[in-house]
C-alpha cells in the first residue's frame, strides 16, 4: 500500500478487532509489538505532568501507557471509529481527527514535551518521513524534548527480503522503514536520531529538540 492508497476506509472497519489482531504477536507486521511500545515508553523518560501528543493514536495503546504515568495526553487519529475505541480507554486525553497529510489544524498549533506515534509512518514515502519528522521536532517540540517512533522498521533491504521470505504468505509490501537509508536521509535533513532494533519487523527512532 502507498501513500496516495492510504485511507481510513479499512481502519474503519479494522477498528473492533485491532487490539485481538495486535495481541498475535509472532504474526506479522506485530511481532515485537508490546516490545516496541515498551521501548517508546522507556525511552520517553515521561514524568507526571508531562505533555505528550501521541500520533495515529489507533485504539489508544499507547496513550494509555502515557496516561498511566501521569502525563497529559492529545491524541490524533484519521479514523473515527479508531478515535471512538480510544475515547472508552482514555477518557481523559484531548482527541482530534486529523490525517498527518493534511495540514496541521490550529488546535494542535502547541509544544509537547513529548511527541510519540506506534505503527502509522510506514505508509508514508521517506521523503514525508523525513519532512515530519523535522517539522514536529523542531517546531512541536519544548527545548529538550523528545520524539520517539515506533514501527515497522529492518535495518535494511537484505534484511526485509530475508524477513520477507521467511514470513511467506503473510508479507504485504508497504513503505517500511529501512534504518540505514532512514537515519543517512534524517541526518541530512538536520536530525540527530537514535534507533533501536526491538524485533525482527519492529525498530523505534527517537529524537531530540
Amino acid at each position: 500500500m502507498g501513500e496516495d492508497d492510504f485511507s481510513s476506509v479499512p481502519f474503519n472497519d479494522w477498528a473492533d478487532t485491532y487490539d485481538r489482531d495486535v495481541a498475535s504477536q509472532t504474526t506479522f507486521p506485530f511481532a515485537g509489538y508490546e516490545q516496541a511500545l515498551a521501548t517508546v515508553v522507556e525511552l520517553a523518560q515521561a514524568q507526571p505532568s508531562m505533555t505528550v501528543l501521541d500520533l495515529g493514536t489507533g485504539t489508544g495503546n499507547l496513550a494509555l501507557r502515557f496516561t498511566r504515568l501521569g502525563c497529559s495526553l492529545w491524541c490524533t487519529d484519521f479514523s473515527e471509529p479508531m478515535l471512538a475505541k480510544a475515547r472508552l480507554k482514555v477518557p481523559q486525553a484531548h482527541f482530534l481527527l486529523h490525517d498527518l497529510r493534511a495540514p496541521w489544524p490550529e488546535a494542535l498549533d502547541l509544544t509537547f514535551d513529548r511527541i510519540v506515534s506506534g505503527y502509522v509512518f510506514h505508509h508514508f514515502e521517506l521523503e514525508e518521513k523525513v519532512r515530519l519528522c523535522r517539522q514536529l521536532t523542531k517546531r512541536h517540540l519544548v527545548p529538550g524534548g523528545k520524539f520517539i517512533v515506533a514501527d515497522v522498521s529492518f535495518p535494511d533491504a537484505e534484511a526485509m527480503a530475508a524477513f520477507a521470505r521467511s514470513v511467506g504468505n503473510l508479507w504485504e509490501q508497504e513503505l517500511y522503514w529501512l534504518a540505514d537509508e532512514s537515519i543517512r536521509a534524517l541526518r541530512q535533513a538536520g536530525l540527530r536520531p537514535d534507533y533501536v532494533q526491538v524485533s525482527p519487523c519492529a525498530g523505534v527512532y527517537a529524537f531530540t529538540a
